[in-house]
């Protein structure tokens, strides 16, 4: 029997952010609305994402032996989450990231410094797995920690039998040395699901030439748009990821999947875009569906809506298995459509108790009207 809901191996950082009216141009200073400080990092908030949707959660990260680093021991306690896979250096600070928020609009700008993040080792994990901490039903990488140490994490995860999910985010292998592109083959090689943005699927692709690097997804209609994800999706389903999705905020998610896990009826919000036949090992018949994202009129802060995504599926396909593919992304978009209406990144995610009681029933979920 699994211990864990889901366990998350990942970065803790301290977000700085900064609320302005626009984003200054290089060179210039402007003023900015306000200031809020409060946790982030993509392997914790995907954690907390997990959690305050109600699953057992545990969190295998590095921070620093300061004060922001413990201040998010007593946070991870406060909410519940297993933290004896959190380990503690004075070698770095831990990770921080300063944050600019548009605030007519809500988009971001974000720099990271990863600090005691990127000194997480495949020694600690082999160090988890023996604790017991990589024995969750679901396990979450991302690209915010040393990538050999993801790699540990995904490959042991697999291994015990786990869904895996990697989330390539920022699209930088963080390692050292020509072999960094052979490690992302591997991380994609042992991942259940992989969902990129937009931004991040287009720059994974392009490391090995499949896409044209001048192509902007900000700037494009969605015929185009969806052409060129089509690539991304088969290229990610060519390296081994079974079941790759591409997010794309306000356009909502693509998605490649195997036509035996999709529903005979669609629900009104999900397309088929294409259809084709790939072989991966025997002949298989794949669709590609474009799952739309609720539109959210009072939207305040998209910082952390990718990792809201990413805690919430994680949780769908853990605690409600046999719901398939489709509405576990479905319900995940909408839990993430929903912390964009909040400032603030965890502060932002919504708990069980905020969302419609049919988004953890085992019948189709209707979206209710915002």
């Amino acid at each position: 029997m699994c211990e864990f809901d889901v366990v998350v191996v990942g970065s803790v950082n301290t977000d700085l952010s900064i609320f302005v009216e626009r984003h200054p141009n290089a060179g210039e200073t402007v003023m900015g609305r306000s200031f809020a400080m409060g946790f982030g990092g993509k392997g914790s908030n995907q954690a907390v994402a997990a959690r305050l949707l109600g699953s057992n959660v545990a969190l295998i990260a590095k921070i620093g032996s300061d004060t922001f680093g413990q201040n998010f021991i007593v946070r991870l306690d406060a909410l519940g989450i297993d933290r004896r896979g959190v380990t503690e250096t004075v070698e770095a600070s831990t990770g921080t990231a300063f944050i600019t928020v548009e605030h007519t609009r809500g988009e971001n700008r974000i720099i990271v410094v990863p600090g005691a993040n990127m000194l997480l080792s495949a020694e600690e994990i082999n160090v988890a797995q023996q604790l017991g901490l990589l024995n969750g039903r679901v396990v979450v990488c991302q690209f915010e920690v040393c990538a050999t140490a993801s790699l540990c994490a995904m490959e042991l995860a697999q291994q015990n039998g786990a869904v895996t999910i990697l989330n390539p985010a920022p699209p930088t292998v963080p390692i050292q040395g020509a072999n960094h592109l052979e490690v992302l083959k591997k991380l994609l090689a042992v991942s259940d699901y992989c969902c990129p943005n937009e931004t991040e699927a287009l720059q994974l692709a392009h490391c090995y030439g499949h896409i044209a690097p001048e192509f902007d997804p900000k700037k494009s209609n969605m015929d185009p748009l969806l052409s060129t994800f089509r690539q991304c999706l088969l290229w990610l389903s060519n390296q081994g990821v079974k079941h790759p999705i591409i997010t794309m905020g306000s356009k909502g998610t693509v998605a490649l999947l195997e036509t035996t896990k999709i529903p005979d009826q669609l629900p009104p919000d999900v397309s088929i875009v294409h259809t084709k036949q790939l072989r991966t090992g025997i002949l298989a018949n794949f669709v590609i569906l474009h799952l739309s994202a609720p539109t959210i009129s009072d939207a305040v802060d998209t910082t952390g809506a990718g990792d809201s995504f990413v805690g919430a599926l994680a949780h769908f396909i853990s605690r409600h298995p046999n719901l398939g593919p489709v509405e576990h992304i479905r319900r995940a978009i909408w839990v993430a459509s929903q912390s964009i209406r909040k400032a603030g990144t965890q502060s932002s995610y919504p708990g069980r108790n905020e969302l419609p009681s049919s988004l953890f029933g085992t019948d189709e979920f209707i979206w209710p009207t915002i």
